[in-house]
């Protein structure tokens, strides 16, 4: 200690980044926030939890940059499904397709980060209600978006309300999520998926 100041011993100690936070984001995906604590993130993070502080803050800021890491991905996915030029039903079935594989490709399988871990912390941690409100919302705007322009090519019926199709859609996203986590098969996962879908897509939603 020199002048009433802890002094860093040698040279501080190198991370990456991007693995610290997919350290971090499968470990939150694994145990929820609660139960992780900064000891479990040090593990995961490959990091001392004096560097943990100084590189990303505290535990709520890491949760919160792993939340939007997992939803950037699923985002990425949503917009490289629905924006490959394949008609709707198949870039639909396609991201479904892709989502199941992220959700049960664990063992046991973990489901959706978000909708897994996310929702229980919303009340007693606002700022994480917050980004999942906003989480939401923003994979809304990704079906809205498509689904509208379906429509206005003729490729819905006319009494399809886009915005609330692409609701039922996150809402059965949601629904696999937790099935997944659940121990429900690949296969039964695709079932649901495809039925909501050609549903949807038939104007049946209401």
């Amino acid at each position: 200690m020199r002048n009433g100041t802890y002094m860093a011993r040698g040279r501080p100690r190198k991370f990456d980044e991007d693995q610290a936070l997919t350290g971090a984001m499968i470990l939150f995906w694994e145990k929820g926030f609660s139960a992780t604590s900064l000891d479990d993130l040090a593990v995961a993070m490959n990091m001392n939890r004096p560097s943990i502080y100084n590189a990303f803050g505290n535990k709520e800021t890491i949760y919160r940059r792993s939340l939007e890491r997992f939803c950037g991905q699923l985002d990425q996915g949503l917009q490289a499904t629905l924006g490959s030029g394949k008609p709707l039903t198949a870039g639909l079935y396609a991201f479904f397709d892709q989502a199941i594989e992220v959700y049960c490709g664990s063992k046991p399988p973990m489901g959706c980060l978000m909708i897994c871990t996310a929702p229980s912390e919303a009340i007693s941690h606002p700022e994480v209600g917050n980004d999942l409100k906003a989480l939401i919302q923003r994979l809304d705007a990704g079906f809205t978006e498509r689904l509208a322009r379906a429509k206005r090519e003729g490729d819905l019926p006319d009494g399809t309300q886009p915005r609330l199709a692409a609701q039922l859609l996150q809402a059965t996203l949601q629904s696999i999520a937790l099935r997944a986590r659940s121990g429900h098969s690949r296969t039964s996962l695709r079932k649901l998926a495809r039925y909501t879908i050609d549903l949807i897509l038939a104007g049946n939603s209401g």
